[in-house]
């Protein structure tokens, strides 16, 4: 088995450029996890594990990390120091391939969300994460968006990306209107000409939900191209942050129907 001890090694540094970068993960088609249960989750959700990295510490108290079918590199404390965001890191980090889907595979009777320059990653992982909770078939993102198989966002969506199908468009009005010619609802979630959510009948059914940019919401393109525009109904604020209006309308449109 390989040992790596220096921090300045090329791969080690090249590594920390994919955890850092996400154009080159784009570029690569490659993202890296760090720590255990992440890494995994990975696994066992059929992800392709190329390269774990993990210390000696790391291999003796997670023997289950052995098992895994990739290439095992051993790295010093100080190498997984220099990879680590965390005070205390588990000495533990995969390089994995990016799970590869298309417009072309979303389903006309699934449910999708779809995410227009949503930047904060924190934001974005708790999407996911509420996604997979409520039974959504996938996300749709654009390219504005903050990258959900990045460090912050993998750890506000405890792994949801991983099961569930990320699609990337540059042209999400050109392809709402599309689904919309499918049969699919599609859905806006904006103020300005919308109806009350509570007033909004949606029967079941292929669904794409439309979420905006925190600070300026959904472009007018992009709620043009959609059949219905709906608002949450809320006292006292003027508006609730990205993830929590997500979380609320997923729940209404069909996370309760399947609760």
């Amino acid at each position: 088995m390989e040992r790596i001890t220096s921090r300045e090694n090329e791969r080690i540094k090249h590594t920390a450029k994919l955890m850092q970068k996400p154009a080159l993960r784009r570029q690569e088609g490659r993202f890296v996890l760090q720590g255990v249960k992440l890494c995994l989750d990975a696994a066992q959700a059929g992800l392709r594990l190329e390269t774990l990295y993990r210390t000696q510490r790391a291999a003796e108290r997670w023997p289950q990390l052995n098992a895994l079918d990739c290439e095992q590199v051993e790295i010093s404390d100080s190498v997984a120091e220099k990879l680590s965001d965390q005070k205390t890191p588990q000495g533990v980090f995969a390089v994995c391939r990016l799970p590869e889907f298309d417009a072309g595979e979303i389903d006309p009777n699934g449910r999708y969300l779809a995410l227009e320059e949503l930047q904060d990653p924190a934001n974005v992982g708790a999407v996911f994460r509420s996604a997979a909770a409520f039974g959504f078939a996938g996300v749709i993102l654009t390219p504005g968006s903050a990258d959900p198989f990045g460090e912050k966002a993998l750890r506000a969506s405890m792994g949801a990306a991983f099961k569930l199908p990320v699609i990337w468009t540059e042209e999400l009005p050109t392809l709402l209107r599309r689904l919309s010619g499918q049969g699919m609802a599609t859905v806006a979630a904006a103020l300005r000409g919308a109806v009350d959510l509570r007033e909004y009948n949606y029967s079941g059914g292929g669904l794409v939900l439309a979420i905006g940019n925190e600070g300026n919401g959904l472009t007018p393109s992009a709620i043009e191209a959609c059949n219905a525009v709906v608002k949450i109904p809320i006292r006292s604020m003027e508006s609730l942050n990205a993830a929590a209006a997500a979380a609320v309308l997923m729940w209404e449109l069909g996370g309760r129907r399947d609760g």
